[in-house]
């Protein structure tokens, strides 16, 4: 599959979408081991650097909390990507989604997503989030989580158990290996691995997967559209991505 240009945008083929989460954190820096040899990826928000983008956040972020499935679709470029492997454009979006629904996880997923914030990966295009534009690329994605705040650990999986540590702004490794795609707004507790409390679990709300969702958009002519919603649908993109070369 080849990628097109068009004018003033990309249009991102298959194996460019690879290509970029392979290497999207090639010019990314995270803090040196500070916390019990666990690294640590501070929260970044890009978004302010460009007045026009962050006023498309602002608004994407109202209708967020209105779930109002019809403006949140007229925002999307008609090539919208809806996942790795489903297809593209709104109409696909619904069927995917099902947003109009009630228990439609595009919402929560959408409002954790615009909640963390994101980086530039060029003057035209934007990511979010950081856990996923600055994860480093020598860890599994699918192996670690990100803390993203200062996020108490506790000894099991309730969240009245005893309060053990806390995580700042930590990549701390799974217990249990994600499967993609990776998707906790649905998970109450994560199990996670820390290097002097062993086994302990912190609230999925307070936690995000490198592998997780993540949205994409390109200013094209002068306007920002939205390109993407998207999650890995396999477990090593790396490899599919030299298989492909």
């Amino acid at each position: 599959m080849s990628s097109s240009t068009e004018s003033g945008g990309i249009r991102w083929s298959r194996r460019s979408w690879l290509r970029l989460a392979a290497t999207a954190v090639v010019s990314s820096a995270y803090a040196a081991p500070a916390q019990a040899d666990l690294r640590s990826l501070l929260p970044a928000d890009q978004s302010a650097r460009d007045a026009s983008l962050h006023t498309l956040l602002g608004t994407i972020r109202t209708i967020v909390r209105h779930r109002d499935t019809a403006s949140l679709c007229a925002l999307m470029a008609a090539d919208f990507k809806v996942e790795f492997d489903v297809g593209k454009g709104p109409d696909v979006f619904r069927r995917q989604w099902h947003p109009e629904t009630s228990t439609s996880l595009v919402w929560p997923v959408l409002n954790r997503l615009l909640a963390l914030g994101g980086t530039f990966y060029s003057d035209s295009i934007f990511a979010l989030p950081y856990v996923y534009t600055r994860f480093p690329l020598d860890l599994d994605r699918l192996s670690y989580v990100v803390a993203t705040g200062q996020v108490p650990m506790h000894a099991e999986s309730n969240p009245a158990a005893p309060r053990i540590g806390v995580l700042n702004n930590a990549i701390v490794p799974l217990a249990t290996p994600l499967q993609p795609p990776a998707m906790l707004v649905q998970v109450p507790f994560v199990g996670v691995q820390h290097p002097e409390h062993g086994v302990c679990y912190v609230a999925g709300s307070d936690v995000y997967s490198p592998a997780g969702h993540r949205a994409f958009f390109e200013k094209r002519q002068g306007r920002w559209r939205w390109i993407s919603l998207a999650a890995p649908t396999l477990a090593t993109p790396p490899a599919l991505l030299e298989s492909e070369a």
